[in-house]
């Protein structure tokens, strides 16, 4: 359990320093709703990288599989909450999501992949046969 609350530490906070460096690059940049876009499907996709390690990570240190889903779990709503707070401080430029909306999102970016890379490391792992320790 410490295991999989360390690695929901180290790469749940570099999910944030993502975030949080993505929405201050969308509040310095004017105009253009293409870059924007861009941005903002950059950021998701860092996102779901940095999701897929802690789950495969967690899952193959702990070796159970729904440790991995946990800790994604986890690690997204410790986001979910501090991307909140940042843009209710300093809103991004048009119109605002609402609180729930932040949530809702970082939970299904981040328990998903986090899952299945779980569960593909531990299939895997299966597979290969025994390793030796």
């Amino acid at each position: 359990m410490l295991a999989m609350l360390r690695w929901v530490v180290i790469l749940g906070g570099l999910v944030i320093i993502v975030d949080l460096g993505t929405h201050a690059i969308q509040q310095r940049i004017a105009g253009s709703g293409d870059v924007l876009a861009e941005l903002t499907n950059a950021n998701l996709i860092a996102n779901v990288v940095l999701f897929s390690i802690l789950g495969a990570a967690v899952a193959r240190q702990t070796g159970i599989f729904y440790l991995g889903a946990l800790a994604g779990l986890l690690a997204s709503l410790v986001d979910g909450v501090v991307v909140a707070t940042a843009a209710s401080m300093a809103p991004p430029p048009g119109e605002p999501a609402p609180i729930d909306v932040y949530l809702a999102t970082n939970i299904a970016i981040g328990t998903i992949p986090a899952a299945v890379s779980a569960l593909v490391s531990m299939l895997v792992e299966r597979m290969s046969g025994p390793r030796a320790k």
